[in-house]
Formats: structure tokens, sequence, C-alpha cells
């Protein structure tokens, strides 16, 4: 890319975080996912866990350790959990993405056609959601980029040795961030271009001796530290409780082989509407495709196909690969010897584009009216106040979704309670003691009340 190009995607990179800030600094974090993250680091570095992650006592090999620690260096470091900071640790790896995608398509792509092709990515559904939400599923998106971009390099005759080692590096925390998924892609995807290109001999320049090693020592290293913490059993079930059980019968997110061939429409909304039937136009008409456009749409359908047979599914798992379909998607569109309709289309994708990043931006400064529905920070600041004010110093909940983690806001564990507990709360109180007890109201949002 030319250093014109390069200052102007920063400046779009900065647009596009100033649209996102108000969102970013007023919207509270879901219980299900993000307030257990911040759980389970609290725990780590209470209990002096590094490499095994706990969830109030229970094992949480639900995920490599990379995200919590990042979680546990800033708590560490600040005293306390800011969440803006750690939503950055998703907004960059999504600027990351996007410009490693920018300057590997750079020379098939014309100025005007990479950003549509960038605005499209950027507010796709998935990707815009999880660009600002604390999870670690673009961080491993960045790095599966980056390592596949390496393959690219080293396929197209770059040798250096340092590219050689960065190959498995990336990989290595692809899988550090989010599991298995983090080498599906280069591992799987990687072989079928390469069967296509008729050079399928040369798959020992990227998976040879040197990427194994350098693969099996930092995995060993991390497993070494998981045994040392947590036992055989912690590895076992970080091994294969979560990883072949949940491929072969998921005990956790299981849905039909078919699940991907509906949920990628709304995961890639709205632009799954354009660059799918685009993908798809071009391989009826047998358009002719570059080496790059034939690498990506491979890496897509492989990786489709994969975790279609693997039993656990969730729509944000085939996140990494939406890229892999949207550039190629463009640059088809672009060649397709239509320019009229091409034209025409590309402004659409931007015009719509500006909308959505409107939309959010009008969403960050009325966030905070539906934060009693989103999370649970305000009732549970609210819930501390009565307890202060009344000397209570039990916590409780019942029949209220990840209450439990609330005792990141609250600093003390809380008590789940039976209904028969809930509806007589003073049979479990001791003389003269209190409970808060969290609950949803009539209408389904997280409350409380103070028995005493």
């Amino acid at each position: 890319m030319e250093k014109k190009q390069q200052r102007e995607q920063i400046v779009r990179f900065i647009i596009y975080f100033l649209i996102l800030l108000p969102l970013m600094l007023q919207r509270d974090i879901t219980p299900n996912n993000e307030l257990k993250y911040l759980s389970i680091a609290d725990e780590a570095l209470r209990d002096g866990h590094f490499f095994t992650m706990y969830n109030h006592g229970e094992p949480y090999a639900d995920k490599p350790p990379l995200y919590i620690w990042i979680v546990m260096f800033f708590k560490w470091l600040l005293g306390s959990h800011n969440t803006f900071i750690l939503a950055l640790f998703s907004l960059i790896p999504s600027f990351v993405t996007l410009a490693i995608f920018n300057r590997w398509c750079s020379g098939e792509l014309g100025k005007k056609y990479m950003i549509a092709a960038e605005l499209a990515l950027m507010t796709t559904a998935y990707f815009i959601g999880s660009a600002i939400v604390l999870r670690m599923d673009m961080l491993m998106t960045m790095f599966i980029t980056l390592a596949m971009y390496t393959f690219w390099r080293i396929y197209k005759g770059d040798d250096r040795r340092r590219l050689r080692i960065l190959f498995p590096v990336y990989i290595f925390l692809a899988i550090f961030s989010k599991g298995p998924v983090g080498i599906m892609i280069p591992l799987l995807c990687i072989p079928p271009f390469l069967l296509v290109e008729g050079k399928i001999r040369s798959i020992e320049r990227y998976w040879g001796w040197s990427t194994w090693l350098i693969l099996a020592l930092l995995c060993g290293g991390w497993w070494l530290g998981v045994w040392f913490e947590g036992g055989h059993d912690y590895l076992n079930n970080l091994l294969f409780h979560q990883t072949v059980n949940r491929a072969v019968d998921s005990f956790h997110h299981k849905a039909p082989f078919w699940y991907y061939a509906y949920t990628i429409w709304y995961a890639m909304g709205p632009w799954s509407l354009i660059t799918i039937p685009v993908i798809i136009w071009a391989l009826v008409k047998k358009m002719e495709m570059s080496s790059l456009v034939k690498f990506m749409l491979i890496v897509a359908a492989s990786f489709l196909v994969t975790m279609s047979l693997i039993s656990s599914k969730l729509a944000v798992y085939i996140m990494p690969i939406f890229t892999f379909l949207t550039y190629p998607a463009v640059i088809l569109l672009q060649n397709c010897g239509k320019p009229r309709f091409a034209e025409g289309t590309r402004k659409v994708v931007t015009y719509c584009a500006a909308t959505l990043l409107g939309v959010f931006l009008i969403a960050g400064f009325i966030i905070p009216r539906f934060n009693s529905r989103l999370g649970y920070k305000d009732v549970a600041h609210e819930a501390l106040e009565v307890a202060q004010a009344n000397s209570i110093t039990r916590f409780g909940y019942y029949d209220l979704r990840s209450a439990e983690n609330m005792d990141v806001f609250i600093g003390r564990s809380l008590e789940e309670l039976s209904q028969e507990e809930f509806e007589t709360p003073r049979t479990i109180l001791a003389p003269n003691e209190g409970i808060i007890i969290f609950h949803k109201n009539e209408n389904g949002v997280a409350t409380f009340k103070a028995v005493k």
C-alpha cells in the first residue's frame, strides 16, 4: 500500500473508533460471558492461579488463558476492571485484521473497492459486534489472519527465516486465544488450496518439522503449566473433554450439520445478501479468478465444511472467515465485466455502511437507558448502597442467570437460593441479620429485595 493510502486508512480507523467510543464507554457488560471472564480473572488473582482457571471453584477449561491474562493484568495494574480498556483488545485486533486484508488485496482492488470492502466488513453484524465486546473471538481472528497472510508471503516466494518462525507462532497465539479453532484454518484449509494449485508436494515448506517443533514447544510449555497447577484431571478436561467431546457429541451448543447454511446469512448480515450471491454467480459463470481469490474462497469453503462436521456450533465460530468471503467477493464484483453494475453496488455498500455506523453512534448515546436490561452493574451498585445503609453483608440470588458473577461488582460471593428460601428468606437468617436477594421482576429485568 502507498503511504497516502495508509494515512487515509488510519484516518478511517480513527473515525470508526470515535463512532464506537460512546457505546464502549456507556454500555453495561453482559452477564453470560463478559462478566464471567471478569469474575474468573478475579478468582485467579485471589487464589494465585495462572494456567488453570476456575469459576466459583468449578474448573473453567472452556477457553485458553490468554484473554483472561489480559483481564488479570489490567486488574492488577489499575486496581479495578476497566471495561473500556479491555474492549480495546477486541477493537484494535479488528483494525489489524482490516489493515492486513487491505494490504493483502491492494494489488487486486482499486481504492474505491478496497474502502467498500473495508466498510462492508466493519459493519458486518458479528464483526462489528465482536469488535467491541469483552471476548477473545476478534483476538483469535487477528492471529489467524496473521498466520494465513504469513503463509501467503512464503507461498509467493518470501523464504525469510523470520516468516517461517512467525507462521507457527501466530498459529499458537490463535490456539492460545480461543482453542483448537486457531489451528483448524491453517492446518485444514491450506492443503486443499495446494491441491487445487497442483503444489501439494510443497506442503513441507509450511507444515514441516520446524513448524511442528515450534508448536510442540509452545503448547508443551502451556500444558506443562496446566499439569503443575491443575493436575491430570484439569489437563484431560482441557485437551479432551473441551475438544474431542465437543467435536464428536457436544455437551454445549449442539446443532445440526446445516446450521451454518442459514446462520451465515444473519451473522454476515446485511452484506451476506451481496457477497454470497456474487461468489455463487462467479462460480456458476466459471469466472476467471486469481490465485489469491481462489485461496480465500477455498479457505472459507474448507472451514465451513469442517465446522459443519463439528457437533458444537455457534454463529460466531465462523467469524474468522468473514474476511475470506468479503474481500474476494468485492474483487470478483470489480472484475465482473459490468462496470456500471459494479460501480452502483459499491456506492450502495458505502452509503449503507455509513448509515449503519451512524446507527451505532446514536446507539452509544441511548444505550444507558437499556443497561438495566443488558447487564447487572446498575442494580448491583444500587443494592450495595442499600446494603451499606442497613449493615447487610449477605447477598443471594434466585432464578437469575450468571448472577453469581456479580461478585465482580459486590466484592463478595453470592449464595444461590432455592424457591422456598427466596419466598421465606427470614428462615435462613440469624437474629438481626439481613440479606440482599437478586431476582427477576415481572418484566424479566434484574432487581433485588432487601430482607432484615
